[in-house]
């Protein structure tokens, strides 16, 4: 807008309002996500092609939403589309009117978009594919583990309390497991909870059941972002210099590093608010490495950066304060004479991200702890990680004293996350006696880095003309010719792509041997080789029982003889079910160990003591089902004797 025009300002206030009103009327709230993102695409001046322009707006929307969820957990409205679009909207109009902005969109485009659009459409295809598992659970039986359970509860809680359950604690406290309201992040899940009332135009959440479909396919859709917004921003980093062919070839290699990496088995064990996590810690990392925007851009999308990352996986957001200090000190002659407003916005992004976790501080979630804890570990392979270094370090090593801000900013940010690796690795060697859990969280953050400053790396590739040279009729032939070649280069040497040669040899049962892609990760997944650990259990309670059981009783699943598979399918059927009562109280169902066959008599007695302990709490009659029937009638005698009804033991053999 060249000049403040009130009207102007008046009429996009009332349409920021009637839009959202009138599509909430006609059941069409799903149409304000892409307004909302054109909208505030269009009055960003950053990224010359629309994909980054589209990128960079959709993650600066992730950011604004988590932000306005803290009053929209106390405000009356909750979660519902129309209000929270009308005040986005708002804000947007005002701001592009006070800036005297005039919406506009760069509609240009580059070759390697296809790649970058290509990768994610491709991960969400074969993980779409490898999550229905083998059973008849629907399109996501592969994904039934204890952990996807703990999100899947915080997100319907988020539904059924309308706000964050860090906030509304009390409210939320039935609905989650123990303290999962103080340890586990919110952000993804409110992030996944309001695309899901955009989407079906309505805070309710239907039946538990196609509830946690619906919440299994957003996350699928996380995964294939995380895969997709890897490859932009290594892209991005790479910034002008990444032209052509050298740009394809960048953009081939990061891809093929992320199919070949193990990353898709944070899906396997649940990690579902890490993968969203490490897709905003990827863009924010694009951003700061490279911010070639107005300084007014910068800081909104350092924000972003912060509170995303912050509300999604916290663990990250010290790396990405590094990364925010590497980034001022190299562009630091970019930012002279407006270093107060920078430093000062950003500050107060930084007090907006933290209060999640200071919250969580100062009620039962104890840091060292925590940083002590266990659980299931995906560790990230070492060959890619140190390869991704080495040519990182070498791209710098070659620019000399050419070296740019961007390549100053990636060293700093590389040297820094090395050193809370080391640190932290110390602590946890020194305490544990071993590296853990988060030991290897840290190392899936310090490769996302990697692959994203892998954009440097074009530098190190020649280009087919000097600058300034005549493009012919023979480079225009060569660019597209050399792109194919250096992605199909990637793809075999990295993606273990064999393009239908035989890897020759047998397998000792006289079988081929497969091809090297067959063995990564991501294909395992895709051909149904990383299984749930539970889908026969929770097959089994979905297909048959979920039918004959009191949906008013808790429910103690033992199908199996691995206490952890009980309690998982215990938590499992305490959602579906959306019985309060359980929530709390289901610790003890981890130490019985009992329910497929006959153990011997002292697991079983210690089984029955925690079983008793289990009803004791539960103050009510519990429905027990059992996979083995001669259990089932000892345990029916065991804990209905003396005239007292402690349960109701139902024999509930696997389906198979």
């Amino acid at each position: 807008m060249s000049r403040r025009s009130v009207p102007i300002l008046l009429t996009a206030l009332l349409a920021s309002w009637l839009l959202p009103l009138l599509l909430g009327l006609l059941r069409l709230d799903v149409l304000l996500l892409p307004v909302l993102l054109l909208t505030l695409a269009s009055v960003l001046r950053v990224g010359g092609v629309l994909l980054d322009r589209l990128v960079l707006a959709g993650f600066l929307l992730a950011g604004a939403m988590l932000v306005l969820a803290l009053p929209a957990s106390v405000w009356p409205w909750g979660p519902a589309p129309a209000p929270v679009a009308a005040v986005l909207l708002t804000l947007v109009s005002t701001a592009a009117w006070i800036g005297r902005r005039r919406p506009s969109l760069p509609w240009r485009f580059r070759g390697t978009d296809a790649i970058v659009v290509g990768t994610g459409l491709l991960s969400w295809y074969l993980v779409r594919r490898g999550a229905s598992g083998g059973k008849g659970l629907g399109p996501y039986s592969g994904m039934m583990i204890g952990d996807r359970f703990t999100h899947f509860s915080i997100f319907d809680a988020i539904h059924r309390i309308g706000g964050y359950p860090f906030l509304l604690h009390a409210q939320a406290g039935p609905y989650m497991f123990s303290n999962s309201g103080d340890v586990y992040p919110q952000g993804s899940h409110m992030l996944l909870a309001w695309t899901d009332v955009f989407l079906r135009s309505s805070t309710g959440t239907g039946s538990p059941v196609a509830e946690f479909g619906r919440y299994c396919g957003y996350v699928v859709v996380a995964f294939a972002v995380l895969s997709a917004v890897l490859v932009w921003a290594a892209r991005w980093v790479g910034g002008p210099r990444l032209r052509g062919w050298r740009a394809a070839a960048v953009c081939s290699v990061t891809a093929s590093l992320v199919a070949a990496s193990p990353l898709v088995k944070l899906l396997a064990n649940g990690f579902d608010s890490e993968v969203v996590g490490l897709a905003c810690f990827a863009v924010v990392l694009a951003v700061l490495l490279r911010p070639a925007m107005g300084r007014l851009e910068f800081v909104l999308l350092g924000c972003a950066g912060l509170v995303t990352v912050a509300y999604s996986y916290n663990l990250y957001a010290v790396l990405v304060g590094l990364a925010l200090l590497a980034s001022l000190w190299a562009f630091r002659a970019r930012d002279s004479g407006r270093r107060l407003a920078v430093y000062g916005g950003l500050a107060v992004g930084s007090a907006v991200a933290v209060i999640p976790s200071v919250v969580s501080v100062l009620s039962s979630f104890n840091i060292a702890t925590q940083a002590a804890a266990g659980g299931a570990i995906v560790p990230m392979s070492r060959p890619l990680i140190i390869g991704a270094g080495g040519v990182i370090v070498l791209a710098v090593l070659v620019a000399g004293r050419n070296r740019t801000p961007t390549e100053r900013a990636l060293l700093l940010a590389v040297a820094a996350t090395a050193a809370v690796l080391l640190l932290f690795g110390g602590w946890q060697l020194h305490t544990l006696g071993k590296v853990s859990y988060y030991f290897e969280k840290l190392v899936s953050a310090a490769f996302v880095l990697l692959l994203v400053g892998l954009g440097v790396a074009g530098a190190l590739l020649r280009p087919l003309v000097r600058a300034g040279a005549q493009d012919g009729l023979s480079l225009r032939l060569r660019q597209p010719a050399l792109a194919a070649g250096s992605a199909a280069a990637a793809l075999t040497l990295i993606a273990g792509f064999q393009w239908g040669v035989p890897s020759g040899g047998t397998l000792p049962s006289g079988a081929a041997l497969p091809e090297v892609w067959q063995t990564t990760a991501l294909a395992q997944w895709s051909d149904g080789g990383i299984p749930s650990r539970i889908d026969q259990t929770t097959y089994t309670f979905l297909a048959r029982d979920l039918a004959r059981v009191d949906p008013a009783a808790p429910v103690v699943t033992l199908y199996t003889d691995s206490g952890a598979q009980n309690w998982q399918t215990t938590y499992f059927a305490q959602t579906m079910l959306r019985n309060d009562v359980m929530m709390s109280q289901m610790v003890p169902v981890y130490s019985i160990p009992i329910g497929g066959t006959m153990r011997s008599p002292q697991v079983q007695r210690d089984a029955l003591y925690q079983l008793r302990l289990l009803m004791r709490q539960l103050h009510r009659p519990a429905t027990v089902l059992v996979g083995n029937a001669v259990l089932a009638r000892q345990l029916d005698h065991d804990l209905n004797s003396a005239g007292h009804r402690a349960a109701a033991v139902v024999f509930a053999p696997l389906l198979r």
